[in-house]
């Protein structure tokens, strides 16, 4: 545990606990502190998260949440995954400035800056215990929808140097070494059963035509994005849905959004791979219901090529990370608590299912939608 957490000091909490209660009189007596163990965001590292709860004097129970962003140092605020960008992005107020459209930030109470790390503290949110159901997918996706063309239609678009840009794109960029010793990789039985011989030159050729998609992207009209808008960082109420984690928020094309909405909730149980169609569909009928909403009058076929060209690039990343894991020896036990799977060879295969959907597919139409 961080050793500042384990200083935490009744006169630190105060102030943060009358927040929480609404409640400028509570006093604070006893506490605790538990981590929490995230999901993809552990898997990226660089990030902790607490929860911190007890009672007031007068036995009115509370809880925050804490964020812990450790820097990485030499890190450019223009990197993708800059340390300090959901910091800055917070303690900004630009969330101040969302529109209303059912699709809210959390609740921030305090920041905290240090020589190795800042603070967010937070309010704790409960989660509500349901499945979602597609008629949940689809109204997330409208509201993300609006979000977006709020952006395509007048709202400004943010400018803060530490927002990110091309996202997609220049995580591509990182990919090079992967691509350059993928028959090296393949050796590997786990490596061989999540990338099929038959399917490694079509992965490799759409690998090739990154660019294109990358240029793609960069031709059509651009909005805000979350860019990391899936499951675990969507806190879906029905009346209302809470967006955590910016941390990878910035400019990005129309149906860009939509990318980690779907991709990545093909890798929980909540969908499974034989209703990927159905979610696919689903999502994307939502989000151009949003983008109407909103106002935005433009065609629907653009946004389908955002959607496709982002989602292929972002395939070809989970070319590397899937690869990654698979040959980590130290990370296959998360990956057997994150998946609920013990075999890894099921789980290698599960891998290659969701990329023949999310990579292989969506770069077939991808092409269509740009005359190949």
């Amino acid at each position: 545990m961080n050793s500042r957490i384990e200083t935490l000091t009744p006169d630190t909490l105060m102030p943060l606990v009358r927040q929480a209660l609404a409640d400028s009189t509570a006093e604070v007596t006893s506490w605790q502190v538990e981590p929490i163990h995230g999901g993809w965001g552990g898997a990226v590292g660089g990030t902790a998260l607490y929860r911190v709860r007890g009672q007031t004097t007068r036995h009115q129970p509370w809880s925050l949440i804490l964020k812990v962003l450790y820097e990485r140092p030499g890190e450019a605020e223009t990197a993708p995954y800059y340390w300090k960008r959901e910091y800055e992005l917070y303690r900004s107020g630009m969330l101040d400035q969302l529109p209303n459209i059912g699709l809210t930030p959390p609740t921030f109470y305090a920041f905290a800056d240090f020589t190795d790390s800042c603070w967010i503290w937070m309010a704790d949110i409960p989660i509500p215990d349901r499945k979602w159901t597609f008629e949940d997918y689809r109204t997330i996706a409208r509201r993300l929808g609006r979000l977006n063309g709020a952006y395509l239609t007048g709202q400004p678009i943010p400018d803060h140097p530490w927002l990110n840009f091309h996202w997609h794109c220049r995580i591509t960029a990182l990919l090079t070494e992967t691509f350059d010793r993928l028959d090296e990789y393949a050796q590997h039985p786990l490596v061989q059963r999540t990338l099929p011989l038959d399917e490694k030159d079509m992965i490799v050729s759409i690998w090739r035509e990154a660019e294109r998609y990358c240029d793609a992207l960069a031709s059509l009209p651009q909005t805000l994005c979350h860019l990391d808008a899936f499951h675990r960082n969507l806190i879906h109420r029905g009346h209302d849905t809470i967006l955590i984690d910016w941390a990878l928020a910035g400019r990005g094309a129309v149906g860009e959004e939509l990318v980690a909405f779907v991709a990545l909730s093909l890798y929980f149980p909540e969908i499974l791979m034989s209703q990927a169609e159905t979610l696919d569909q689903t999502a994307f009928a939502g989000y151009i219901d949003g983008l109407r909403d909103a106002g935005w009058t433009g065609d629907a076929q653009l946004v389908r090529r955002g959607y496709t060209c982002a989602m292929t690039l972002r395939g070809l990343a989970g070319v590397k990370q899937d690869i990654g894991l698979l040959l980590d020896e130290t990370r296959h036990d998360w990956l057997r608590q994150q998946y609920g799977i013990d075999d890894l060879e099921a789980l290698a295969d599960f891998f290659a299912g969701i990329r023949r959907f999310r990579l292989i597919r969506m770069a077939k139409e991808a092409r269509q939608l740009l005359g190949k």
